[in-house]
């Protein structure tokens, strides 16, 4: 039995290089996009020509970050010096976590772009940003393409860009909010709900966003479907809310989960959702808000036993969500930078690219997941349309998508084709399994306490499952001479089969610097044991 951890670990090592590679192709430029650096370019170019009130400093101070090799005028040294010490200084801000330690060049985008998500509160600035933009048809298109990829990559903005200006000068107004940011950062339900929780007083002792937010999916307080504004990780977290509340996932009348492995679900939710908000850790905004064993029978003279076989972990839910949720980063990425390059961009992996466009790979991860959900489905004895419910089709609506048409969803090339891709994934070495996960991403910033608090992915442990028939299916037995046999002939025996299921190990906790993966990792190896090295980590000394 292939389990969800072992999906949602694979699903890890991908999204971090899909990632990584759509940051590097989104500096540059790819394809349609022509990228930030032309953007930062332009709007510097502006400077000599009668734009002076362009926040120059902090463009200078980001580009050098980026690693444009640019001189700074030396009226302009001592507040680049500033700016740019001053951002350096605030770890929170500054420090490259996650992917971003790979290689210098994603360091220096996530730098970069962490300094433009600051907002403006200059509103000369942003208007003069805004106009330089308007007179540059190029670069205007270049901008509003940046923001949506970084919108349908994560998700909506968490506070206002620069498009709202730029669209009142349209109209010959000039429109100027609060604060504007270059590049903000994105909303997340977890930070939209600790800024609704603690926006006007402190946070209490003892909270746990993480157990907060499951909480509140499983209650409905908080709705995980996606809208036409939900970027990938909208979806990717709407994926795993069958995990919280497998009570309501289509699949729920097929199967029956003990307490024990209700709570593995828990804990796989939690794990996965740390996992894959590291994916994004640069663009997210981070708040800072004050089965029993067959009764024993006589020995028949025949016996057959019949046994629950699982393909994957009965999460088809999870599965299906989690493809579409490639369908949905597929078609964004296409929409940014066209199908061509798609087709010529390369996961990169911290050894380097892979050597596999990553339109195919996407392809490829889009079926692995379709197929776990069909295979999965299978053994329960459903159809993959039951799964299909309301919220299901409606997100697919948003896609545009018609997913009961065979091959619309997955790798392309079928159903039973991916359910056979899946089969055989199963069974080979996927280098991607073999790396280490172990990281921590930031949440929110508690001012009062001084603290960061941070989910910290420790690894993985296993725990035993049983599985069983909740309703055994109906067996006939033929003799050889083809009559049908019966008791005390033959004996149906209905077994449980035993599985060493991997989960999550994760805690959330406050500490006073984050660390990037290899400190993590090195304090981690130093310590050993869970205890030990969440003593470590709240201790607030040096790795």
């Amino acid at each position: 039995m292939v389990s969800a951890a072992l999906l949602a670990h694979k699903a890890k090592q991908f999204d971090d290089g899909l990632v990584a590679a759509v940051e590097l192709a989104a500096q540059q430029g790819a394809g349609r996009l022509r990228g930030k650096a032309y953007l930062i370019e332009t709007w510097l170019a502006a400077l000599p020509h009668g734009a002076p009130a362009i926040p120059a400093a902090l463009l200078l101070s980001a580009a050098r970050l980026g690693g444009a090799a640019r001189d700074v005028p030396p009226a302009l040294a001592a507040e680049v010096a500033r700016v740019r010490g001053e951002f350096l200084a605030d770890e929170r801000r500054s420090k490259p976590l996650g992917i971003y330690t790979w290689s210098e060049p994603l360091r220096r985008v996530f730098q970069q772009d962490r300094l433009l998500q600051t907002p403006l509160d200059e509103p000369g600035q942003v208007e003069a940003l805004a106009r330089a933009l308007r007179d540059e048809a190029a670069a205007r298109t270049t901008y509003e393409g940046v923001l949506a990829l970084a919108s349908r990559l994560t998700g909506p903005p968490d506070t206002p860009d620069l498009t709202p200006v730029l669209r009142s000068l349209d109209r010959g107004q000039v429109e100027i909010g609060r604060a504007h940011a270059i590049f903000p950062p994105s909303r997340s339900v977890e930070a939209d709900l600790a800024n609704k929780l603690f926006e006007d007083g402190p946070i209490p002792e003892g909270f746990d966003l993480m157990g907060e937010l499951a909480a509140r999916i499983r209650d409905g307080r908080v709705d995980l479907r996606p809208t036409e504004r939900s970027g990938w990780y909208d979806y990717q977290t709407w994926s795993l809310e069958p995990l919280v509340a497998p009570e309501r996932a289509p699949e729920a009348s097929r199967v029956s989960l003990d307490r024990r492995y209700r709570e593995h679900l828990l804990a796989l939710f939690e794990g996965v959702l740390a996992l894959t908000r590291e994916a994004h850790v640069k663009q997210l905004a981070v708040p800072a808000p004050s089965c029993a064993p067959p009764f024993p029978r006589p020995q028949p003279r025949v016996e057959i036993d019949v046994l629950p076989e699982l393909a994957a972990e009965p999460t088809v839910s999870y599965f299906l969500r989690r493809s579409l949720g490639y369908r949905f980063v597929r078609k964004a990425l296409e929409g940014a930078f066209g199908a061509d390059a798609l087709a010529r961009l390369e996961r990169l992996t911290p050894e380097g690219p892979v050597e596999l466009p990553l339109s195919e790979e996407l392809a490829r991860i889009e079926g692995l997941f379709f197929g776990a959900a069909a295979a999965a489905a299978s053994d329960l004895g459903m159809s993959l349309d039951e799964a299909m419910d309301p919220a299901f089709r409606a997100a697919c609506a948003l896609v545009g998508l018609l997913p009961d048409q065979d091959g619309a969803l997955g790798s392309g090339r079928g159903r039973e084709h991916d359910v056979e891709e899946f089969r055989r994934f199963r069974a080979q070495d996927d280098p991607d399994l073999g790396r280490d996960a172990r990281m921590m991403v930031p949440v929110f910033y508690d001012r009062e306490r001084r603290k960061t608090k941070a989910w910290v992915f420790l690894g993985w442990s296993a725990e035993r499952v049983l599985v069983s028939f909740q309703r055994p299916p109906l067996v006939r037995v033929f003799a050889p001479d083809g009559r049908e046999a019966s008791p005390p002939e033959v004996e149906v025996r209905y077994g449980v089969l035993v599985h060493d299921v991997p989960y999550p190990v994760m805690a959330e906790l406050y500490v006073d610097r984050l660390l990037a993966r290899d400190e993590l990792r090195a304090l981690c190896d130093r310590h050993r044991g869970r205890r030990a090295i969440l003593a470590a980590l709240r201790g607030g000394g040096p790795p």
